[in-house]
């Protein structure tokens, strides 16, 4: 699937479930898990790899951003929302107007659809799940304790939901170089057909050294703030969620269903139901570039037989 098609441009509900399973993949498992990785390393980290630089960013970001109550949770997964469903969406629009002609033909035309942002709506049931879901997920990473015994009723949700409109988020500010990113990842689509060759080219960051020096200089500051012993840190810091679609009760597929629909609603697809949801979700198996690369050497030594004429 190219990867425009999934982050920008979705042309049916699946396309938003697809993107709904990558983030629950980087907020809850990869994110978590290279803050994981960075602590276990310690002092005698140094980031020598662009996967190092990677790692630092994320687990800084982690660390810089780590609730200390349920209300927390609940403050994030507001601006989450925020920021998926109604700034990327504007920005997506700054870049690309409605108006907006390539070739004498409108950019907006079939399979194409024009998106339009969010409203965060407190009595919206899709709204509260996505609240309530997230939050608790983000409350589960964290070890912090969920406070109800029953976080998938519709109290709570509604509950979640009221909570979450006490806080208000920042008005959004259209982005030149953000513009610039999603003009040039538009352009590359036509050379680049899959998604995995797509998010290499997505991940790369121009590494800044200053940039950099300082988020290094931060987690030495961040260290002697973590008192857990190492063998500890995913019992009592933070532990990573691995996907698992046959638990209704953890979260799991909430989130996906309640961030695909969302973004259905932001490009007016027909919404897919839950358990759909958790069918389509439950097949989806992410790319992984060392697999590929893994292929990529089986195949080289076959042909190096070939022209060898060994076996």
């Amino acid at each position: 699937m190219p990867f425009c098609t999934l982050k920008m441009f979705p042309e049916e509900t699946l396309h938003c479930v697809e993107w709904a399973r990558d983030k629950f993949s980087k907020l809850f498992t990869q994110k978590p898990q290279s803050t994981i990785n960075l602590i276990e390393k310690g002092e005698s980290f140094m980031p020598e790899s662009q996967q190092d630089h990677q790692m630092l960013k994320q687990g800084m970001s982690m660390l810089k951003k780590r609730p200390t109550s349920f209300m927390d949770c609940i403050q994030f997964a507001r601006m989450q929302f925020e920021k998926y469903f109604s700034h990327e969406i504007q920005q997506l629009l700054y870049t690309y107007p409605l108006d907006m002609q390539v070739k004498g033909k409108p950019f907006w035309s079939l399979p194409k659809r024009p998106p339009g942002p969010l409203v965060f709506d407190k009595k919206n049931p899709k709204h509260q799940m996505f609240i309530a879901s997230l939050a608790c997920l983000r409350a589960t990473i964290f070890h912090i304790e969920i406070p109800t015994e029953n976080p998938r009723s519709d109290k709570f949700r509604a509950q979640a939901a009221e909570d979450a409109d006490y806080f208000k988020p920042p008005p959004f500010k259209p982005n030149d170089a953000k513009a610039k990113e999603i003009q040039d990842q538009v352009n590359k689509q036509d050379n680049k057909d899959t998604q995995e060759e797509e998010q290499k080219e997505d991940d790369k960051e121009k590494i800044d050294e200053d940039v950099a020096a300082q988020r290094l200089a931060d987690f030495k500051k961040e260290l002697p703030k973590i008192t857990v012993a190492k063998d500890q840190i995913e019992k009592q810091f933070i532990s990573r969620e691995d996907f698992e679609k046959d638990n209704d009760k953890n979260f799991h597929i909430d989130f996906i269903y309640s961030m695909a629909n969302c973004r259905s609603l932001n490009y007016k697809l027909d919404e897919m139901d839950w358990l759909t949801v958790k069918l389509k979700a439950g097949k989806i198996v992410p790319a992984l570039a060392t697999t590929t690369a893994s292929i990529a050497a089986l195949q080289t030594l076959e042909m190096i037989k070939v022209l060898t004429k060994t076996e």
